[in-house]
């Protein structure tokens, strides 16, 4: 039996603007499964215009938003390099944004990713931006 609401249950609802989830809309929310859980690792390197238009920070903010660890930093061959972990939806969402998106100044002409690898664990704490110096 469906649960009648309040005028005033209903105005407190609309007062915070709280949306109930229908039944319906409900049926339609993945379940959580397994594959959401696997950690997903690859290196990448992006080829353009990706110098001195911020691509680096673009990218960590991104990589923040979409909870991936890892690092990136610019290259002698003006390229830009990193490795990107995550959970399977956050890290294909990074990808996608790494080859068609990037800073909005940026130019992707080409971007190269290497093997996709599944970890037990994260081998990174956050995404960080490395310094020329501090190259693997």
């Amino acid at each position: 039996m469906a649960s009648i609401e309040t005028q005033t249950e209903s105005s407190r609802l609309q007062r915070h603007n709280i949306k109930r989830t229908s039944e319906a809309q409900k049926a339609l929310i993945p379940n959580q499964d397994s594959e959401d859980l696997t950690i997903k690792s690859c290196e990448f390197e992006i080829f353009g215009i990706v110098h001195d238009v911020s691509f680096r920070h673009y990218t960590l903010r991104r990589a923040q938003k979409l909870s991936i660890r890892g690092w990136c930093m610019y290259t002698q061959h003006k390229t830009i390099k990193g490795l990107i972990q995550g959970y399977t939806k956050s890290f294909e969402a990074m990808r996608i944004w790494l080859r068609y998106t990037g800073s909005p100044t940026s130019r992707i002409d080409k971007c190269v990713f290497g093997p996709t690898e599944e970890l037990k664990y994260f081998s990174y704490d956050a995404f960080t931006i490395l310094n020329f110096l501090q190259q693997q």
